[in-house]
């Protein structure tokens, strides 16, 4: 069963390692990091140390490898999965309900890929299946693959140990839909040296309020003013530290200002009207008052953004539902200025 259609996708901004052919630059990370999450009976939200990730909507089967190099850390991390086992829709309330059932099955590893010698780590954190006559997930000893667990690696290692609890909050999915669900955790411990995020140690802990909301479309509105005028230098600016973050955790360009240069369309896919015909469409194109808009916290409440992304372009001709976005995700400083701290692309 599908939920509902993918009508609004994430901006790809993202050049993942594309082979590696070209030899790295001498500061860039050597390392890419993925996670490999394979379930039945679930729809999902991953995230690793509460940075969101990619999220899925097809309930019955997915098997997804998103990269995590732009989340992870040097020591403890924590992957989250925050998941519903979707079971129908109640015809009266239009409500979608969920269960722990027999069909639900979760199965994640975390790789570590030296590309530059071609070597390769992971780990198979955990695979369960849930049993309706015991009550509980039960853990398998070998992955969906029939490989056994492997816990300990040179340069990674988990203890295995997991966390499950109800979700206290909806999960958030790309077209602005909620679910209730749970939440697991799982901790792993990685020695590579990895740079801090560049908003560590400026974020201050947001607290949801009708004020936060107003300053959070602003935030949105702004942006999208700036695409509007084609003040494309100054959107780089702004995200520079984001891409920069991107350039060396996954890909081979020296900085930021390269990776955008040498990717699609440049920095001119940040204009009204991009290269390949797509056109923004009004601000604001959200409806209704902001008490309304689907706000989803990450980060222990450092970041913050709006599903479905409020930043849109289409693609001609008019009406298509072919679309591209900017999504953006917010912090705040303590002076009470907004900042971008992410570009979330679910890949």
């Amino acid at each position: 069963m599908r939920i509902w259609p993918r009508w609004l996708y994430g901006l790809c901004l993202v050049l993942l390692w594309q082979g590696f052919q070209a030899p790295a630059m001498a500061d860039n990370a050597e390392n890419l990091y993925f996670a490999h999450v394979h379930t039945q009976g679930s729809a999902w939200s991953l995230r690793v140390n509460d940075i969101f990730v990619r999220d899925n909507i097809d309930v019955p089967y997915a098997d997804y490898s998103p990269s995590i190099g732009m989340q992870v850390r040097e020591g403890r991390n924590t992957l989250s999965l925050l998941f519903s086992p979707v079971t129908g829709k109640n015809d009266e309330t239009g409500e979608y309900e969920y269960s722990l059932h027999n069909g639900v099955e979760i199965d994640i590893a975390i790789e570590r890929n030296h590309w530059k010698i071609q070597g390769q780590e992971r780990l198979h954190l955990l695979r369960l299946r849930y049993s309706e006559d015991k009550g509980r997930f039960e853990s398998l000893d070998e992955t969906a693959g029939g490989e056994p667990r492997q816990l300990t690696q040179p340069h990674m290692r988990s203890s295995g140990d997991r966390q499950l609890s109800e979700y206290d909050s909806n999960i958030i999915f790309s077209g602005g839909q909620t679910l209730s669900g749970y939440r697991l955790d799982i901790d792993f411990r990685l020695d590579d040296p990895v740079p801090p995020l560049h908003w560590k140690g400026q974020a201050v802990e947001l607290e949801d309020s009708p004020q936060l909301r107003r300053e959070l479309r602003e935030a949105y509105r702004r942006f999208h003013t700036l695409i509007k005028r084609g003040e494309t230098e100054t959107i780089f600016q702004e995200v520079k530290p984001v891409w920069d973050r991107v350039a060396y955790m996954l890909t081979t360009e020296e900085n930021g200002r390269s990776f955008i240069e040498n990717s699609s369309q440049g920095l001119a896919r940040f204009s009204q009207t991009r290269p390949d015909g797509a056109e923004l469409l009004p601000a604001p194109y959200w409806e209704g008052a902001p008490e309304e808009d689907k706000v989803e916290f990450m980060a222990n409440n450092r970041l913050v953004r709006i599903r479905p992304n409020p930043i849109v372009w289409e693609h001609p001709p008019e009406g298509s539902e072919n679309f591209a976005s900017f999504p953006v995700a917010f912090y705040r400083t303590q002076d009470g200025k907004w900042h971008v701290g992410d570009v979330l692309t679910n890949l």
